[in-house]
């Protein structure tokens, strides 16, 4: 299937200059839809929906989160040889790096938010962890698993997502466009999570640990965001990256946590119109 059959286009037959969104793990693209409400008034705006969203491959057959960055440039190589801003966020925020890296004629700037970015600290651990055998993020993999996968209907899927403590501190609009999208018909009757958890617990399984080089090696204006409170891309991260990266330009979300993106959208999506507006 093409590429171009994963795209989310936020602003069909816009003209404008693009952007190009990659989302979290487990986050579909409508969910950044108050995110990028400001941007859209100056940017036509595209997401690319990831592989465990396609159900055409098993979640064995990721290896490295770089054969997801090939999936992106895919994407993005469909849409034109235009440079475009790229945006992602956690998961989405290290393919775009990867990407962005790889081919930097495609990008005129870099937007991350809250990055799967781990202090070197803790990457040393994951990589002595996988010397042993042993899982480097257990308890988000077996989250992952004890997810519920069915209910009765959207109204049921939007009341228990709404119930979760993940989803407090999110609009209820936002928790809606989660439900909605992340919820498909079911072939025994009811709805359906359709991002299985066999994806998302293999995302955690394979988080890399080669990020910092990469970083090192971004071509162009990048803006960095994270929430404040967040436990992926801390304090520690954001060091290590204005190390590697002095170019950089940050913005911390005060009383957000790695989900920034839906829980601050207005200070979110300002930062970023702020930032590609200079």
């Amino acid at each position: 299937m093409s590429s171009s059959a994963h795209l989310h286009d936020f602003s069909p037959g816009s003209g404008r200059p693009l952007i190009f969104l990659a989302h979290a793990n487990g986050f579909p693209p409508e969910t950044y839809a108050p995110v990028l409400e400001p941007l859209r008034q100056h940017f036509h705006v595209i997401a690319f929906r990831a592989r465990p969203f396609w159900e055409d491959t098993p979640a064995t057959w990721l290896k490295r989160w770089s054969q997801m960055a090939d999936d992106l440039l895919e994407g993005l190589v469909e849409l034109g040889d235009r440079p475009v801003v790229g945006l992602g966020h956690s998961l989405g925020g290290v393919l775009m790096l990867y990407a962005a890296v790889r081919c930097p004629e495609l990008f005129s700037r870099l937007v991350l938010i809250d990055p799967t970015m781990l202090a070197p600290k803790l990457l040393w651990e994951v990589r002595f962890l996988r010397l042993f055998g042993l899982e480097a993020r257990p308890q988000l993999v077996k989250g992952a698993f004890r997810r519920r996968t069915h209910w009765a209907g959207k109204e049921e899927a939007y009341r228990y997502f709404r119930e979760r403590p993940l989803f407090k501190a999110w609009p209820d609009g936002t928790v809606r466009a989660y439900s909605e999208h992340m919820t498909g018909p079911a072939p025994q009757g009811g709805m359906r999570l359709i991002y299985p958890p066999e994806w998302e617990a293999r995302i955690y399984q394979t988080i890399p640990t080669d990020v910092w080089a990469f970083a090192a090696r971004i071509p162009c204006p990048t803006l960095v965001i994270r929430g404040e409170d967040s436990t992926t891309f801390t304090g520690d991260s954001e060091k290590t990256f204005r190390k590697v990266l002095p170019s950089a330009q940050f913005r911390v979300i005060p009383g957000a946590g790695h989900l920034v993106a839906q829980e601050k959208p207005l200070e979110v999506g300002t930062a970023i119109l702020d930032f590609l507006m200079e």
